[in-house]
């Protein structure tokens, strides 16, 4: 008689590399997002909405990245990494416009 062995080892394997795959995305997202700011003040941007922006990536960045480093993987650092990505890219110019308005200068 054949047992069927329902083995729960697998499925967190093959989830788990979502979470390392979006995490190391995210960390990747946030450096070269903060390196293009960075360039693009170089080149005469406006310095204060580009640092504004550039601080949520800084630090989903660093968290992001220590949590690659230590393998330490966490569900929460990626949702909310991947939400902030999403958000400040869709309310990008409103926010660069709006800080630069009222706190540029």
């Amino acid at each position: 008689m054949e047992h069927y062995n329902n083995n729960t080892e697998e499925a967190p394997k093959v989830f788990n590399k979502y979470l390392v795959t979006l995490t190391k995305i995210i960390a990747f997202y946030s450096f070269f997002f903060v390196l293009l700011k960075s360039i693009a003040i170089l080149r005469g941007a406006w310095m204060i909405p580009n640092l504004v922006l550039s601080i949520p990536f800084i630090i989903i960045g660093i968290a992001a990245g220590f949590t690659s480093y230590f393998q330490k993987y966490n569900w929460i650092i990626a949702v909310l990494g991947a939400a902030v990505i999403i958000l400040v890219r869709y309310f990008e110019y409103d926010w660069v416009m709006y800080i630069q308005e009222n706190y540029g200068k």
